[in-house]
This record gives C-alpha cells, sequence and structure tokens, in this order.
C-alpha cells in the first residue's frame, strides 16, 4: 500500500524516542496536541501520577497535529515511539490502517470500560483504540457580552445585527470592530456551514461528497458575510481571530473549547451559544464533535503495559476529568462526572458547550479524511482569495480529494 511506503521511508530519520532512564525506574512517555490551558493540567497530573508512584515517571511532549501523527505512526510502525498518544477521534482509522494502535478491549478490566459513557470510547471494529477524557472539539458561536448582550438565534438575525456590530470610526474604509471574525481560510471552520445548509464532508464509504450545491451555498453564504455584508474582516487566519476577540474588536468568534480558557484569562467577559440556525434549511449548523483521548502503542511491550495502563487509568479518572471540566469546561466522558448535576449545571460554559454538541455531527474516521481536508484547502483558499467561484472551488475540492485518495491508497 502506497501510504506505508513514504513513512517506512521517513521513519529512519525518526530521532530515537528512547532516552537514558533511571534505574528502577519505568518511564511512560506521552505524545499529545493539548493546547496552552489544556497542556497545564495534563502537565500537573503526571507530575502528581509520578509523585505518588515513584517507580514510574510520566513524561508527556506536545507536538502539532501533523507531526504528531506522523512520527507516531513512523516510530509506532518501527517499534519506537511514545507509549501513549493523545489526540482526536479521526487518527484512529489510520492507527488501525498501519496495526499501530494497541487493542485495548482485553487487556484492562471489564470495569474500567464500563465506567465510561459510550462516546468516550471509540472502537474500530471489535478493538478499542482509544479512551477519551472529554467530548471536545465542536466549533461554537463565542460572544462578547459587552458588545452583543443577546446571541443571534439565526443565521437571518446574525446578518441583520451584524452592521451595527461593524465599526468604522475613523472612515477609512478599514473597520477597528468586527461582528464576527473566526478562521474561515481553514476547511474544518467551514463545516458548520456546509452542514447547515445541508451538506457534509464524504459519505459512509469515505468517497468526498464536496461538488455539490450545499457546498457551493456554503461558500457564497461566508463569501457574502466578508465582500456583501463587510462584518468579518478581508481576511482572518486562526491568530487574527483570537487576537480581534481577545482585544475586544471582535463582537463574536466561533472557535473550540481549546479556545475558551484564554477567553476568560484574557478578561473577556463572554458567553457561548449554538452557531445560529439556517431558517433557508431548516438545520442547525453541526460542527464537528470529536472524542479526543489515548491510544496506546501496538509496540509496547507486555512487560511495560501494567504501568502504561495505570498511567491511562490515572489520566482519564474522575480526579482529572473534574479539574478539566471545573477549568477548561470540557464535556466529561465518565458516567459519575457528566451525570454529577451539581458540578455540570454549576458551569454555563459546559452547559452551553453541550448544548452545541447536542446539534453537532461525529467526527468521521475514515482514514480519507486526512486526504479529503487536504483536497479542499486549496481551492477553497482560491475561493477566498477571489480567485475562482464558489461553484469551480466545490469542483475543484472534489477533483483534488479524488485525486489525492487515490494517490494514497490505490495499489
Amino acid at each position: 500500500m502506497r501510504l506505508l511506503l513514504p513513512l517506512l521511508a521517513l521513519l529512519l530519520l525518526l530521532p530515537a524516542c528512547e532516552s537514558g532512564a533511571e534505574e528502577g525506574v519505568t518511564t511512560v512517555r506521552i505524545w499529545h496536541l493539548k493546547d496552552a490551558e489544556e497542556r497545564v493540567v495534563l502537565e500537573e497530573a503526571a507530575e502528581r501520577y509520578s509523585a505518588a508512584n515513584p517507580e514510574v515517571n510520566v513524561e508527556v511532549l506536545y507536538k502539532d497535529t501533523e507531526e504528531l501523527r506522523n512520527h507516531y505512526v513512523f516510530g509506532a510502525i518501527g517499534g519506537k515511539g511514545p507509549d501513549m498518544i493523545y489526540g482526536p477521534a479521526d487518527n484512529v482509522g489510520l492507527y488501525a490502517l498501519t496495526e499501530t494502535a494497541m487493542a485495548l478491549q482485553d487487556r484492562v478490566d471489564p470495569a474500567f470500560i464500563e465506567r465510561f459513557e459510550e462516546d468516550g470510547l471509540l472502537f474500530w471494529g471489535d478493538s478499542l483504540l482509544l479512551v477519551a477524557d472529554q467530548l471536545g472539539s465542536h466549533l461554537t458561536f463565542v460572544y462578547n457580552k459587552t458588545l452583543m448582550p443577546e446571541p443571534p438565534a439565526t443565521l437571518d438575525e446574525l446578518v441583520a445585527m451584524a452592521p451595527e456590530l461593524t465599526v468604522d470610526a475613523d472612515g477609512d474604509g478599514r473597520p477597528e470592530q468586527y461582528a464576527l471574525t473566526w478562521n474561515y481560510t481553514e476547511p474544518f471552520f467551514l463545516v458548520p456551514f456546509l452542514s447547515g445548509f445541508g451538506g457534509w464532508m464524504l459519505d459512509e464509504n469515505g468517497r468526498p461528497t464536496l461538488d455539490t450545491p450545499e457546498m457551493v451555498n456554503a461558500i457564497q453564504f461566508v463569501l457574502d458575510l466578508r465582500d456583501e455584508h463587510q462584518v468579518i474582516p478581508r481576511e482572518s487566519d486562526y491568530n487574527i481571530a483570537e487576537t480581534l476577540f481577545k482585544e475586544g474588536r471582535a463582537a463574536a468568534v466561533i472557535n473550540g473549547p481549546w479556545s475558551w480558557g484564554g477567553y476568560a484569562e484574557a478578561g473577556v467577559d463572554f458567553g457561548m451559544a449554538r452557531i445560529p440556525y439556517n431558517t433557508e434549511t431548516g438545520i442547525w449548523p453541526a460542527p464537528i464533535v470529536s472524542a479526543r483521548g489515548y491510544s496506546v502503542n501496538a509496540a509496547v511491550t507486555d512487560e511495560k503495559l501494567p504501568d502504561v495502563l495505570d498511567v491511562l487509568d490515572y489520566l482519564t479518572s474522575e480526579e482529572v476529568q473534574r479539574q478539566m471540566v471545573r477549568d477548561l469546561f470540557a464535556i466529561p466522558t465518565l458516567k459519575t462526572v457528566r451525570r454529577d448535576t451539581v458540578l455540570m449545571q454549576s458551569n454555563e460554559f459546559v452547559q452551553q458547550s453541550l448544548s452545541q454538541a447536542e446539534v453537532s455531527k461525529s467526527m468521521p474516521t475514515e482514514p480519507q479524511l486526512r486526504q479529503i481536508w487536504d483536497g479542499m484547502r486549496g481551492p477553497y483558499q482560491l475561493v477566498m482569495n477571489g480567485n475562482v467561484s464558489a461553484e469551480e472551488g466545490a469542483r475543484l475540492m472534489q477533483k483534488q480529494a479524488e485525486e489525492l485518495i487515490a494517490d494514497t491508497f490505490d495499489s
């Protein structure tokens, strides 16, 4: 299979993952992509575990999305890499395809599995490949209560109220404040609008479904916000959107759970709501919701596995998940935590996050999703740069996604 060839070639370039270990101490290494606020919670948990279990040292290492996935797979195929990897559910298809994640269902106590909500355990076939500590990744409408006391319930309301929230104080044609911003150049952030117009990225067989009227309508809606209504920035990547919202220069932003703690830290008085309802289609925009959690490297030895599983048990424990609810507004995966009405109802952000999650759609786990994202990105940015129409952009997305899937998976 072509997918494996570049992985095996790059394995030779991967630095050794093992390092000198203190005698009598087992080191359990974890690679993750947790953002800044999440990272603090993970690092504190790792330190607590190591302090309470001096025979085990837990090391955590952050890597960005592509590096995390690729380096892990390269390493695990060659019997290297970390003992556990933390990431979103869409990686599971790749782990299954490359046989780099250990099937855990027969290696953990049945009571361990029983304590999780169904959406906290990700199976590929009959194999349990990911144990989640949170349900998340879903984009939500976040608004600055000072600038926008009440969020719009519908996209029509958003369009109607947006001009008053877009302020060009000096009349230079470049607003100092916008009604809304988000990372609208990245396909993942287009998904709520695509789904709100009735579309999706792929079918049940993993084939891309991008060249559709629904995709055209979703892209055109974003273009109209920018070019016709002029209520979102002319350019906006992730960092621009974050800066505008944190500085009070955008009344609302669309972003995910990883960002909410940062808004509180920046002193923004914010609330959250569902991404506004689409009255034209009668469909709620549905961002992707994904279990995020730990997978165990298939190369972990039987001798080391008990220590690795004990660390996994702690990092997904009630103690850690309760802290994640309080500090990160995370949706927990343990039954005892999610069903704790006192804890859950005492946190308005968790309640609002759950409300958005109710109308979200689960992250596809088909391994072709990576090629679909890559196929979407270039044409979508061509549209936003004014180089091609929405219709041509949708056609090019489909073409490029199909070509990437064929190049990757066809033998």
